[in-house]
């Protein structure tokens, strides 16, 4: 498969034939925001939601459910490259406030559950998957599948993807989303 081109949201500039290497790297797989916003009217994401690029409440009407994005990033076979996806996870309240208060100090180190909120290209059941959130200081969160829940993500954590599936992956966004 030849490299893929994208234009890239962070540096502003179009990358032509990325490889995944750590010069010509892919582009990452993001999401706008969790599923459960996207499913929801545009009245109700101005009334009942407030976000950024990185946080997101949701007013459910009987309590708030919170979301956060981070890094979850799989090995691809045959050499260093990653195929790095940055989802959004649904975690407790309190876990949320915890991370929000201490976001900026250096030494913080934040260790809880949550379940995927993003629906990944590969995974079409990945909503709910239950992961543990790393968030180390002032980076941002790190997502590892829970290693017992069963889903098919776990063993591509522990054992990684083909090169091949990790370009599908990234084309298939691409095409999602003209944008890139």
């Amino acid at each position: 498969m030849p490299g893929i081109d994208y234009d890239c949201a962070g540096c502003g500039r179009r990358h032509e034939g990325a490889d995944g290497t750590a010069a010509n790297p892919w582009p990452l797989i993001e999401f706008g925001r969790p599923e459960a916003f996207l499913r929801m009217s545009p009245w109700e994401q101005l009334m009942r939601t407030r976000s950024t690029d990185e946080l997101c409440l949701i007013d459910n009407g009987r309590s708030v459910d919170c979301f956060l994005t981070g890094f979850l990033s799989l090995a691809v076979h045959g050499g260093g490259s990653r195929l790095i996806y940055v989802p959004w996870v649904q975690v407790e309240e309190n876990d949320y406030l915890d991370l929000v208060e201490h976001w900026e100090h250096p030494r913080y180190r934040g260790d809880f559950r949550g379940t995927l909120a993003s629906e990944l290209p590969g995974h079409g059941d990945s909503l709910s998957v239950p992961v543990r959130v790393s968030a180390p200081g002032r980076l941002p969160p790190v997502i590892t599948p829970e290693a017992g829940c069963g889903h098919p993500l776990v063993e591509e954590a522990r054992e990684g993807v083909s090169r091949r599936e990790a370009e599908l992956r990234i084309r298939s966004m691409l095409l999602d989303d003209p944008q890139r």
